[in-house]
């Protein structure tokens, strides 16, 4: 990309999130931007509807600078909670909608948070973690059923009549669509931007210890949206489609699935269930152009008869990220497009919470299999030793570090680790250190190896999980594969493979196959010394493999 070019670009990423998308609105106007089971909201009522919830938001006492709590699943509501927090310059701690009480609690001490955005049907739970919060909160509802076009409202009643939650009864406690009666006389203030202002606060996942918020400013929002913008190598615009349906919660969902869509025009279909059942049904029946998933919904493609007999030529762009894709399952997949007469291929690319969703990523013209593709504009990536500016050479594996206008402010409260995490290059220039093993070719294509934490030590060499997975994974009976370390007293760890065989394996036949293969295609100290099945692969809530609960069963286990 034409270098004045990208810096136009990231002048434009200075303003509010809201404002980004009030700009969108004025070129897109009357076009579609949202649909929610076959209703569409059009860009002016879209910010018709955030800045009438931005007063409600008042109304219930949100000031600028408040963190306000979101716990919603993806619904018309839920776009518009988030930019309305933004309109009044609140900042908006994002939590995952299958919160326990226990980590609501967590969440809204963490961001110092007085307001909850929730459900109905979650307004039990969001009680609960109130009540035992550091400072009273008010909770605002609000109804899936709300934006619903009238029959499907009808149905979901009909269909939830015997679940519905009881009626709300709380003076701490307000309903949405009453909150914008009252505040529909309130008087929203000016757009205000400040470059460093934390805006947004997402959560890591926590499947290696206690979540740490990641502050996110207006700038690292939108400075994402253009570069993954620039990156699709389709024409975007009112027509096209993109299917929401990974959570908003989460940094691939919210920057990429709707701030960077809304920014170029497209519509973004929401799935406010995030199941294959949903996707699938949404994805065929709206005809969405462009989607963006994970790596376990794509196996899920492969093992489901909804897509028999289907034609999936619409699909325009298929972008895979939040866990590492093994080349087997690319292949599988590329191939299922090509039957269902799709001739996009899956792009891979790379991300962090901390940089808020995807830096790196493959061109549409120029797929390299493999890698998570160069990064994007704005961004450099460096391969160094681990924890070090030392630079590595081409294709040696090493710590990938980024310096991006992505890269996030800080952690919440967290000054050690977030030091520890950025840091200034001797030049002045901050880096993020990803703590991720790559290596990276000569066109700055990168190939992701390891999680640095993740690499087990075993007699003093190094083995990294993912390259066993892979070797494994080309064994026929073999559906799925977690390859963790346990502790031993002689070795340091020993290496177990966790394996998913495909219905009507036999474990004998299957354990002499896997264990024969390893031997004849990585190191003798990477072969696994036991192979341990099971019945299905842990995942985190963001269907990331959730290596580190492997890890611990099978270390409770070699105890017993």
């Amino acid at each position: 990309m034409d270098k004045e070019l990208v810096i136009q670009d990231f002048k434009n990423a200075e303003t509010t999130v809201f404002g980004a998308l009030k700009e969108a609105s004025e070129r897109y106007k009357d076009a579609p931007a949202l649909g929610f089971f076959g209703k569409s909201f059009s860009f002016n009522e879209l910010i018709e509807k955030i800045e009438a919830t931005a007063k409600a938001l008042m109304e219930a006492g949100v000031k600028p600078g408040d963190a306000v709590t979101f716990m919603l699943p993806n619904c018309p509501q839920a776009v518009m909670v988030y930019y309305a927090i933004n309109r009044v310059g609140a900042v908006a701690n994002m939590v995952h909608t299958l919160s326990t009480p226990k980590n609501i609690t967590f969440y809204l001490n963490k961001a110092h948070s007085r307001f909850i955005v929730t459900l109905d049907a979650l307004y039990t739970k969001a009680k609960e973690g109130c009540e035992n919060a550091d400072e009273p909160v008010t909770i605002i509802y609000t109804s899936i059923s709300d934006e619903m076009p009238l029959l499907t409202k009808i149905g979901y009643k009909i269909k939830t009549a015997k679940t519905k939650p009881a009626p709300i009864n709380d003076e701490n406690a307000f309903q949405l669509k009453e909150l914008i009666k009252k505040g529909a006389q309130q008087s929203l203030p000016p757009i205000s931007y400040e470059k460093d202002r934390v805006s947004t606060i997402l959560y890591s996942g926590g499947s290696t210890g206690t979540p740490k918020g990641i502050c996110l400013s207006d700038f690292n929002m939108n400075s994402l949206g253009i570069t993954a913008g620039n990156r699709v190598g389709y024409p975007v615009g009112p027509g096209i489609k993109f299917l929401s349906a990974m959570p908003l919660f989460h940094g691939f969902g919210l920057a990429v699935g709707i701030h960077t869509y809304l920014n170029i025009g497209a519509q973004c279909i929401l799935v406010p269930q995030f199941t294959l059942d949903a996707y699938v049904n949404t994805l065929l029946k709206e005809k969405t152009n462009m989607l963006a998933i994970v790596p376990s919904m794509l196996e899920a493609f492969l093992h489901t008869d909804a897509f028999d007999g289907k034609d999936l030529s619409f699909l325009k762009c298929v972008f895979c990220g939040a866990d590492s894709v093994s080349p087997s399952l690319m292949k599988r997949m590329n191939a299922f497009l090509k039957e269902h007469n799709c001739n996009e291929v899956v792009r891979e690319g790379y991300g962090l919470t901390e940089t808020v969703s995807a830096c790196f990523l493959n061109p549409r013209d120029n797929v390299k299999f493999g890698t998570v593709g160069p990064s994007t504009a704005g961004t450099t990536g460096r391969i160094v030793k681990p924890g070090t500016f030392e630079d590595l050479p081409l294709g040696e594996n090493g710590e990938l570090i980024i310096n991006s206008p992505c890269v996030m402010l800080g952690y919440l409260d967290e000054p050690e680790e977030t030091a520890n995490t950025l840091r200034k290059d001797k030049d002045g220039s901050t880096w993020l250190f990803t703590g991720d093993m790559c290596n990276m070719d000569e066109d700055g294509y990168v190939y992701f190896v390891q999680r640095i934490k993740r690499m087990i030590i075993t007699n003093g060499y190094n083995v990294y999980p993912t390259q066993v997975e892979t070797i494994i994974r080309e064994c026929d009976e073999v559906e799925n594969v977690c390859v963790v370390g346990v502790k031993d007293k002689l070795s340091g760890q020993r290496v177990v493979a966790c394996v998913v065989l495909k219905e009507g394996a036999d474990k004998n036949q299957a354990r002499n196959n896997i264990m024969e293969h390893c031997q004849n295609s990585i190191e003798s100290f990477a072969v696994p010394s036991k192979i341990e099945f099971i019945d299905e692969i842990p995942l985190t809530k963001m269907g990331k493999t959730n290596f580190t609960e492997l890890e611990k069963t099978m270390n409770e286990k070699k105890r017993r």
